[in-house]
């Protein structure tokens, strides 16, 4: 469902297709990977806040920020050893710890009783401090924003751990390993291989990335750019078809393009992107000269685990916040709400970004100081502590091999163009706007629902916060058994929203959410109630005006891609009560 916590260390001797490599000793950054870093960042965010599946093919920002760190991680070893492993932990465990020190402590103040339901129970526990596993949350409505996307934590951990061993195999088989790497997440997928157990999740994910990560490796030791042009360039457009082709049929048959959910295609598709930019480096002069930009981009890499860590609960926050705010029209909905997801995070890292300062033995700082950009020289050969003979040779071999500027460019923009045709191609298919074509299956596999229900989400009643499971002292006995249920024409419904008429219940549907069910009855005999649902303030369903003496209604609403929904009921003679029975947003997995 990102950016990496290396992302606060220096670049380090990155050399690219056409562009220059930074100086080891310079103690500068590379502008180009910390814009891509940057751009992910920012991608990452986007798609959580706004649900938007189609930026997961656009953009596969995870199998890039691996790809980037294990680079990174490639240069750490290089030059401190098997230490690098202490190095990176301690960069990532202490701003971990402070974003765990909040989420447990609000876990457990707001009613975390009951222990986790996996193995160790409470002892699931020990994640927060070492996550080698996911660390549990309680059962709130929004517990799930502390923990969701830390399995990208887990899964660098555990790529970071192994890596003096990856690294070594690497370097006296480079490219049987990255084939091997390829191969292993579609062998988990069709069930040729499978850990399963206790950390099954965390091998499939590091199967999923572990190419990614050694293609950082690749680009480190310069073994990239010994490869001509025009091979590279036909192995990744091969590469990048199969991996489109890959998720095109799984999301037309499924109806699902969340590359996230596409194994095997995932990797294939990343790989293709991630060689592609480590290939493909235009020169970015101009950059420096756009100095608030340039900062930006400086900013948010130094920063990056901060923003990573917080940016999801920050996110519902705004949410619940911007709930009672009328906004008109989709452009304006989507600005105002990412406006104040990105205020809220830079309430989050003046906060605990100073962490990472910390983190990295640096002078803690409310703002980064300002790093100077890399000097650029010829690539050094990578030394790896323990490295063998045959081992420096391939890498020497490497970095004399040297492309000068220009070359191949020719197949360096067509490789970079087919990646950038199927990548908007697939997008636009996720987004089912192909014209003259249908991107979904009409005979899709049935899929399991997932389901949130409005009594468990933050909702507000005509700008008012109201508790979910609170019932107006009014509501009749024979609506109301008991709080939180409902009667309705001899059924009873454990989990109901009643308001007055006239009034307007507001939510946000959950991400990927597209259907509003529920059933709708009266709450008075005497009493005549119109019940309409509205998404982004566009009325998508109305009953007309219903009685007592109505049968209930069972209502099932399209609101896909709605920002905002309205539950509104109205009444002429004012005082009744509109029964919302067991009312739940259904969201495809």
């Amino acid at each position: 469902m990102t950016t990496s916590p290396d992302t606060v260390v220096t670049a380090v001797a990155v050399p690219g297709g056409s562009g220059d490599a930074p100086d080891p000793g310079s103690g500068g950054r590379d502008r180009y990977l910390d814009l891509w870093r940057a751009a992910a960042l920012v991608r990452v965010v986007a798609y959580h806040v706004l649900g938007w599946i189609w930026l997961t093919v656009l953009f596969p920002a995870m199998g890039l920020m691996f790809a980037l760190a294990g680079s990174l991680m490639a240069s750490s070893l290089g030059r401190t050893g098997n230490s690098a492993v202490g190095r990176r932990l301690r960069r990532l465990l202490p701003p971990l710890w402070g974003f765990a020190a909040v989420a447990v402590t609000l876990l457990l103040v707001t009613g975390w009783r009951t222990a986790p339901a996996a193995p160790l129970g409470w002892g699931e526990m020990v994640w927060w401090i070492f996550p080698a596993r996911t660390p549990p949350v309680g059962g709130q409505s929004w517990a799930w924003a502390y923990n969701v996307v830390l399995w990208y934590i887990v899964t660098y951990l555990w790529l970071v751990l192994l890596s003096p061993v990856l690294l070594a195999l690497f370097r006296r088989w480079p490219w049987h390993s990255l084939a091997l790497a390829i191969a292993l997440p579609i062998a988990f997928r069709f069930n040729v291989v499978n850990v399963g157990g206790y950390f099954n999740e965390q091998a499939t994910n590091v199967s999923t990335y572990l190419a990614c990560w050694l293609l950082g490796f690749a680009h480190h030791d310069g073994l990239l750019r010994r490869i001509p042009a025009r091979r590279y360039a036909v192995a990744v457009a091969a590469l990048a078809v199969t991996g489109a082709a890959w998720v095109l049929v799984v999301g037309w048959s499924s109806g699902n393009y969340d590359l996230n959910r596409v194994a095997g295609g995932n990797t294939l598709w990343s790989m293709a992107f991630v060689a592609t930019v480590l290939r493909f480096r235009p020169r970015l002069d101009w950059l420096g000269r756009i100095r608030p930009l340039d900062r930006l981009i400086e900013l948010l890499n130094a920063r990056a685990v901060t923003i990573y860590l917080w940016h999801l609960p920050v996110g519902v926050l705004a949410g619940a916040l911007l709930a009672p705010v009328a906004v008109s029209g989709w452009v304006a909905t989507v600005a105002v709400r990412l406006a104040a997801v990105w205020v809220l995070i830079a309430v989050a890292v003046a906060l605990f970004g100073w962490i990472e300062d910390l983190a990295a033995r640096r002078r803690p700082a409310l703002v980064p100081a300002r790093v100077s950009p890399a000097r650029t020289r010829r690539p050094r050969t990578p030394a790896a502590s323990g490295a063998s003979g045959s081992v420096s040779r391939v890498a020497g071999a490497a970095a004399r091999v040297a492309v000068a500027p220009g070359s191949g460019s020719g197949w360096h923009r067509a490789m970079a163009s087919v990646v950038a045709v199927l990548a908007v191609g697939l997008a636009v298919m996720a987004l089912n706007l192909w014209p003259g074509v249908t991107t979904r299956s009409p005979a899709q596999v049935a899929r399991p629902e997932v389901t949130y229900r409005l009594s468990d989400l933050p909702m507000l009643v005509d700008g008012t916060s109201t508790p979910s499971s609170a019932l107006p002292s009014s509501t009749p006995s024979a609506v109301a058994a008991t709080p939180g249920a409902v009667t309705v024409h001899g059924e009873l419904y454990p989990r109901a929203v009643l308001t007055a008429a006239p009034s307007r219940l507001r939510v946000q549907p959950p991400a990927g959410c597209g259907r509003l069910r529920a059933v709708i009855d009266v709450g008075a005999d005497d009493a005549e109630v119109t019940f309409a649902v509205r998404a982004d303030d566009v009325t998508v369903f109305s009953s007309g005006v219903r009685s007592r003496a109505d049968r209930a209604e069972q209502i099932d609403v399209d609101v896909t891609r709605a920002s905002l929904v309205d539950l509104v009921t109205s009444s002429p003679s004012g005082g009744a009560v509109g029964v919302w029975a067991d009312p739940r947003f259904v969201c495809s997995p």
